[in-house]
């Protein structure tokens, strides 16, 4: 019987192994080539599986970045997830902007799920030409603006509902410019509301802190995103973390 149960967990492990791997490899595997830009991002799942995304999507001189939670942990995560990665490929086929997009994906969403499950989506739209961004976002964080030129931080703040919420729900978008030398930081719920032993959230003003602090030191993408987790994982002293981490960073070449 020992044996036979040691058996159903190692078939059980690879399973989930094999869903982990199916999950990330929709992410991906290396940054967009786009000369003036440097793109990391990073997915951190604190199961096997869980309900972080992001992704990269260029199309001539359009480069857009997209980070969405979903509601949820595990596998009720995941699944969502996968559909939903699929369906943003999809619609990224059609050129359109961004309120008319989330609009799509709104009503796609909540005719294919059901009324617990929504999406926290953002999505960052730039013009590599004049380096001119589009923002628009449905319950996610503010993304982050570090501006080089005075160490200060922004949050690009626009509001509207998580997709598959309300099917009527009307998006919209802001523009914000971006100069030599500057951030842009999008980032899920697990970095800020990672918790200590004592109960204490990392918050928004520590997280706002560690971005200026490694975008202020000149790091690459990949240095931001990596000093970002780090400082989360610092605060939390050993603790495990209770939500998937997810960041993207955009760094624009003085």
């Amino acid at each position: 019987r020992l044996e036979a149960q040691e058996a159903l967990n190692r078939e059980l492990e690879e399973e989930l192994q094999t869903a982990h791997d199916m999950q990330m490899s929709l992410m991906p595997t290396s940054p967009p080539q786009t000369p003036g830009f440097d793109i990391a991002g990073r997915c951190e799942p604190f199961n096997h599986v869980g309900g972080d995304f992001y992704q990269y999507f260029e199309r001539g001189d359009r480069l857009s970045l997209a980070l969405a939670d979903v509601t949820g942990h595990a596998m009720e995560a995941a699944i969502p997830v996968v559909m939903f990665s699929g369906m943003l490929d999809n619609q990224m086929e059609t050129p359109r902007e961004l309120p008319e997009l989330f609009g799509s994906l709104n009503r796609s969403l909540t005719r294919s799920t059901d009324r617990r499950t929504y999406i926290c989506f953002s999505m960052v739209e730039i013009d590599t030409a004049s380096r001119s961004m589009t923002i628009a976002n449905g319950g996610c964080h503010y993304p982050l603006h570090y501006h080089a030129t005075d160490d200060s931080v922004t949050e690009l703040q626009v509001d509207a509902y998580p997709l598959g919420v309300r099917v009527d729900t009307q998006y919209v978008a802001i523009t914000a410019q971006l100069e030599p030398g500057d951030y842009l930081v999008m980032y899920s719920d697990g970095i800020p509301e990672a918790m200590n032993a004592q109960s204490e959230m990392f918050g928004f003003d520590r997280t706002i802190e560690a971005v200026r602090l490694a975008c202020r030191s000149g790091l690459a993408a990949e240095g931001v995103v990596s000093k970002l987790f780090e400082a989360t994982r610092s605060f939390l002293a050993g603790r495990n973390q209770d939500d998937d981490m997810t960041c993207v960073v955009l760094h624009i070449a003085s």
